[in-house]
């Protein structure tokens, strides 16, 4: 990610949009940062991605209160949060 001053920003905009075009650019004021710039492919690949996790977070909900219901439980140890931890880590690598 590319980072630039507020100041940069405004005193050479076009180049600033051009930057924002092929990656997301960071402004700061003071050194410190202050906001994030994405062109608009990259916030609709967002929204996408945001959606797919509501999606796949409501179902499972749905999931485990059906399995809760018809007794299929899991105690939650140190080892099932362990699992847990490694699968979700495997599937936002596979995203």
């Amino acid at each position: 990610m590319k980072t630039i001053s507020a100041k940069e920003a405004k005193n050479a905009f076009g180049s600033f949009l051009d930057s924002a075009q092929r990656e997301p650019v960071m402004i700061t004021e003071k050194d410190r940062p202050i906001g994030i710039f994405f062109s608009m492919h990259d916030v609709e690949a967002l929204i996408q991605v945001s959606e797919a996790f509501k999606k796949d977070i409501h179902a499972g909900i749905l999931s485990g209160i059906a399995d809760a219901e018809a007794g299929r439980v899991t105690e939650c140890n140190q080892d099932h949060i362990n699992e847990l931890k490694t699968k979700l880590r495997a599937r936002l690598v596979a995203n």
